[in-house]
């Protein structure tokens, strides 16, 4: 997954870099860090298979709540 997929993707569920830090356990003084998702979405920080396991788990339960 490249950085332009990821923001596409978390546009296109609607949610914020801090909704998929919080779920991805990316935090800072126990707040969630957005900056760790800019840096994906950026090409300054690579996502590796287990990342991307957890945000197209994310995805797809963020669009299954959404068709209830």
């Amino acid at each position: 997954m490249s950085g332009l997929e990821l923001y596409e993707l978390r546009k296109e569920l609607g949610i914020t870099q801090s909704d998929l830090a919080k779920h991805l356990g990316y935090f800072s003084n126990g707040i969630p860090n957005r900056s760790m998702i800019a840096r994906f979405e950026n090409g300054h920080a690579s996502i590796n298979s287990r990342i991307e396991m957890l945000i197209n788990q994310y995805a797809k339960d963020c669009k299954e709540l959404a068709d209830v």
